[in-house]
């Protein structure tokens, strides 16, 4: 595993190596224990697992997701069209256009 490798690991998985797959777990224990600039960034991603975890649980206030939907549902915005979601749907395919219409307008 090469340092970029488990720096993308640790960004993925954690720095708690119960929770990476086995192939991975193994090749970044082993590199670890070989490279201190791997056991820097391990170090570094438990203190920031740390720090995170030490600050206090914020609670939103009772419904604020409804508000948030209905602010946004009362906005007028512009349709936009979505990108291909499949394989099979060429890029560049001939989707329907959007009227253009000027945002706030």
């Amino acid at each position: 595993m090469e340092r970029w490798q488990f720096q993308d690991a640790v960004d993925r998985f954690g720095p708690d190596f119960a929770r990476w797959p086995v192939a991975e777990r193994l090749a970044g224990e082993a590199l670890v224990s070989t490279d201190p600039a791997a056991a820097a960034i391990l170090a570094e991603a438990c203190r920031l697992r740390d720090l995170i975890g030490s600050t206090p649980k914020v609670a939103a206030p009772r419904g604020l997701a409804a508000r948030i939907v209905a602010t946004a549902l009362a906005q007028d915005l512009p349709e936009v069209s979505s990108p291909p979601t499949s394989v099979s749907e060429p890029t560049g395919a001939a989707l329907p256009r959007p009227a253009h219409r000027p945002l706030g307008g």
